[in-house]
């Protein structure tokens, strides 16, 4: 029901508009954030898979209003490919800076671009959050990527600890077999303490040449040594060599387990081959991710259908996920800082908060997400998964989101 009072407001409101001109409010300019990706090169099915996922959201932020607290700027993305070289990666970030003049760069940055990046950060006090790398010195870069030692190594021992002790896997020896490059040896570092302590034997080390063509003398070393359990971090590339000569030599001797991309990438079945594949990673090999659609953690779980249904995506694995957990992130800082300026944006980083139960949780930690003083997450636990033959993954560690028993040695 319309009241005379409130016709009469209206009316006059309408009278006055006729004679007046149509004020229309200019949209605020865009918020320019520079994405240096891996697309080419060693590095690269991290950010082909995670990429889609990543303009999926920011796509969606755009759509539902930009980001509030700077009058609904629009957020726009400048791309830059690295090649996966760092030398590259510290290059375009300057470009990017100087040239494209953006407020923000983000991107998969793993450790090697990390080193060359840093300095130049510094140097031009520009914010950026790494989709994985951990570890760096520069105030000016923060990372969702596991930390060393309370990331990576502690869950991968706890994991080797829960077989042996609740699983009854017999498991006395080691081998670390890892990626030799930043990250994989900083892993491995706090992997021997760790397991030390837990009362595991060590045997020889199998660092992992990144730039090998062919894994089958590092297959060989582990064969000769045939340790219970073979533990440490790699790449995916580094995963694709190993499996594919641990099929080479028919070699089941040896529990294989690790993380993240090189036991957990989605890829791994493609370019494997589903032969290979279902030869090798269902079959004595555990992986560790952050993330898995059978976890019991009903935010990851709506992810997972919107960028399958709506989003249309083929690869859901954890780069996506881990992708579009950052541009969620970074929507925080930027509704938090208010500002496009630089130093208002880095302040926005430790206030950032995403607890556990809420819909923009897409990783699995069970503490949220919250950043600590070394610039990483304060929870940096992961899972461990089996792989089953139709492809798909069964979370088994930790407990509360397991849904499956680990799968006997064979």
């Amino acid at each position: 029901m319309i009241t005379r009072r409130a016709f009469g407001i209206g009316a006059s409101a309408a009278a006055g508009a006729v004679g007046s001109p149509l004020i229309v409010r200019a949209e605020p300019p865009p918020i320019r954030i520079g994405v240096i990706n891996s697309m080419s090169g060693g590095y690269a099915a991290y950010a082909q898979e995670g990429h889609p996922a990543f303009e999926y959201i920011i796509n969606r932020i755009n759509a539902e209003g930009g980001i509030k607290s700077l009058g609904g700027a629009k957020i726009e993305l400048v791309l830059a490919d690295d090649t996966s070289q760092a030398a590259r990666c510290a290059t375009e970030a300057r470009r990017l800076v100087t040239e494209e003049k953006v407020h923000l760069l983000t991107g998969t940055i793993l450790s090697p671009q990390m080193l060359a990046l840093s300095p130049v950060l510094d140097e031009l006090q520009i914010p950026c959050l790494s989709v994985w790398a951990a570890g760096s010195k520069s105030q000016w870069l923060y990372g969702l990527g596991y930390p060393y030692d309370r990331g990576y190594a502690k869950t991968m021992a706890d994991f080797a600890i829960w077989l042996r002790d609740k699983k009854n896997f017999v498991l006395k020896t080691w081998t670390p077999c890892y990626s030799n490059y930043e990250a994989g040896q900083q892993v491995n570092h706090f992997l021997l303490e760790r397991m030390k302590a837990a009362g595991f034997t060590a045997l020889d080390e199998v660092p992992l040449d990144t730039k090998a063509q062919d894994q089958t003398s590092a297959m060989v070393r582990i064969r000769a040594m045939k340790p219970d359990l073979t533990l440490g971090l790699v790449t995916p590339r580094d995963g694709l060599l190993l499996h594919q000569a641990r099929y080479n030599l028919n070699y089941h001797g040896s529990i294989f387990a690790g993380g993240t991309g090189g036991f957990s990438d989605l890829t791994l079945w493609r370019d494997l081959s589903p032969e290979i594949a279902r030869a090798v990673l269902t079959r004595n090999l555990f992986a560790m991710t952050g993330f898995s659609p059978m976890a019991k953690i009903p935010s990851m779980e709506n992810i997972v259908v919107e960028l399958r249904d709506v989003a249309k995506l083929n690869l859901i694995g954890q780069s996506a996920i881990q992708s579009a957990q950052t541009a969620r992130v970074l929507q925080r800082v930027l509704e938090i800082a208010g500002s496009r300026e630089n130093k208002e944006l880095l302040a926005a980083f430790p206030k950032v908060s995403i607890k556990f139960g809420e819909p923009d949780l897409y990783i699995a930690k069970p503490q949220g997400i919250k950043f600590a003083d070394d610039r990483l997450l304060v929870d940096g636990s992961g899972m461990f998964v089996q792989w089953m033959e139709d492809k798909s993954q069964r979370v088994l560690f930790p407990p509360e989101f397991s849904d499956a028993e680990p799968r006997p040695r064979s």
